[in-house]
């Protein structure tokens, strides 16, 4: 699925000419004024690597345990967010002068490529980048590590079969009234990307007053929401699938369904900090997550489909070229659209 949206192709423009931001993405694997090996050494000594993230929580610190392996030299800290709260975080920082992290990943939104062009990132080509479609990195700034996609779960000692959820409006019937979960839009990007595609493109009306009608329940995050499943505090969700497939492999009680009239993808981009304290580890830390195996260990305690050319399927979810109508969800949602809806829905929620 390629993800030129309007802001890429308008930013290559004004850069220059598409046949130039062509060749940007074939910048040999390491650069001419870096051999890769002075890098690495430079990193162990820094220490140390900052990571900014909005991963699946309980996977994070497996995923770095498994870095420092393979680098005991380099130790790890990490600030988790939502991806909202989280560029929030990072804008406020760089604005104050205050450049605390490294390596951030998240699910952008404009403001993530704003701030690129403000200086936020370093530019730089990383030796795994060979073994990345062009299209998943963007100007050697910004690399496509994940996809998610948006679902719908429920519990299935609570659904009756034949009874469960099959689209998005079944989060709007009043036969589940009380019984829905969601993560609020004002805290994700990724939420408020699907929310845009059920109003703009499904047609569904306003959503945030069908679901306050309906008494739907907020959770935090993604791991918030399919634990509020599995204890039946509600028996079903909306759901951005990073938490899913680990739990599936668990065993857990939940089934879950990819709607026939669409669904958003959201890609997980990293960026090592233009002003990183710790730029050589950020760098080494951003080229093992491309790795083969560093692209399993996001797979594996991340639970999003890993791009890397030859990664392996995740074991329990479809592939996204196998989901009917899988919308990039950057293309339906504008900073205009964005600040609207957290205004409505925060308005509607009675939410300041």
């Amino acid at each position: 699925m390629s993800k030129y949206t309007r802001r890429t192709v308008t930013s290559w423009i004004a850069g220059g000419t598409i046949a130039a931001a062509a060749m940007c993405a074939f910048v040999p694997s390491v650069s001419a004024q870096e051999n890769w090996d002075e890098v690495v050494a430079a990193a162990k000594k820094e220490g140390k690597v900052v990571f900014y993230n909005n991963l699946q929580p309980n996977g994070i610190e497996p995923l770095l345990q498994k870095f420092r392996e393979e680098y005991p030299e380099i130790q790890t800290e990490m600030i988790r967010l939502g991806s909202n709260p989280l560029i929030e975080r990072f804008a406020t920082e760089f604005n104050a002068n205050r450049h605390l992290a490294d390596v951030l990943i998240t699910f952008p939104d404009e403001r993530i490529y704003e701030g690129v062009k403000a200086g936020w990132a370093a530019q730089w080509s990383p030796p795994e980048a060979k073994n990345f479609a062009p299209e998943l990195i963007e100007d050697n700034t910004l690399f496509t590590l994940q996809q998610a996609r948006e679902a719908l779960i429920w519990n299935k000692n609570l659904v009756p079969a034949g009874e469960e959820p099959k689209e998005w409006t079944d989060l709007f019937d009043p036969k589940w009234k009380g019984k829905v979960g969601m993560n609020p839009p004002w805290r994700s990007i990724s939420i408020q990307q699907i929310v845009a595609y059920w109003e703009d493109k499904l047609n569904l009306g306003d959503t945030a007053q069908k679901l306050k009608d309906n008494d739907v329940r907020f959770f935090e995050g993604s791991g918030g929401i399919i634990q509020a499943v599995i204890r039946g505090d509600v028996q079903l969700a909306e759901l951005t699938d990073l938490p899913l497939n680990p739990l599936l492999e668990d065993g857990a009680p939940v089934g879950f369904v990819y709607p026939e009239s669409g669904t958003t993808l959201s890609s997980n981009k990293a960026f090592v900090a233009a002003k990183a304290p710790h730029p050589n580890a950020a760098k080494v830390f951003v080229n093992w997550l491309m790795t083969a195996k560093g692209q399993e260990y996001l797979q594996q305690y991340a639970g999003l489909s890993a791009t890397r050319n030859d990664a392996p399927p995740l074991t329990q979810l479809p592939a996204t070229k196998d989901l009917k109508n899988a919308v990039d969800g950057e293309t339906v949602l504008n900073p205009e659209r964005q600040a609207k809806m957290v205004d409505h829905w925060r308005t509607t929620f009675g939410v300041k």
